[in-house]
């Protein structure tokens, strides 16, 4: 009774260990080890479009895949890296480059932070200027008053 058991257990990890679903075939690399790195450099450099901030080089996803297959494929039939970033941008748009490019299109993604950074600084610096420039006007107490004031507590007996 115990053999039936351990073999019908046996089979069924050998069914769940075969090929877990979902798991991708590993592209072929390039036969040329430089051309190879220029194709992983790139396929961290772009976005995959199904998990949105994450490169192609990590994504699991079939677009992903699909997308690392035409990095090679451009990078085999001689485009340079600024071929192949143009393609996918003209093709999905610059959001799926990591590091867009620096033009017209994008001046408000890469200047904003600098705009703003540069309007707080010159806020703080104002605002700094505006408090040294005026200081605060010395209250105005008669002299005669705090006197009398002050002898009053001093003749005031201690309440326990």
């Amino acid at each position: 009774m115990k053999r039936p058991l351990l073999t019908l257990f046996a089979m069924g990890w050998l069914v769940l260990l075969a090929v877990p679903a979902g798991v991708q075939a590993v592209e072929a690399p390039l036969t040329d080890p430089a051309l190879e790195a220029r194709a992983q450099s790139l396929a961290r450099e772009i976005r995959c479009v199904v998990c949105e901030n994450e490169p192609v080089a990590l994504s699991s996803a079939e677009i992903a895949v699909d997308m690392r297959k035409a990095i090679r494929e451009r990078i085999a039939a001689g485009d340079s890296d600024a071929q192949v970033r143009r393609f996918f941008a003209d093709r999905y748009g610059e959001f799926v480059l990591l590091r867009p490019r620096i033009g017209m299109d994008t001046f408000a993604l890469w200047g904003a932070p600098l705009a703003l950074l540069l309007l707080g600084g010159l806020g703080l610096f104002i605002a700094s200027r505006r408090s040294q420039a005026a200081p605060a006007a010395a209250p105005s107490v008669d002299d005669e008053q705090a006197l009398a004031a002050l002898k009053e507590f001093e003749n005031k007996p201690a309440a326990d």
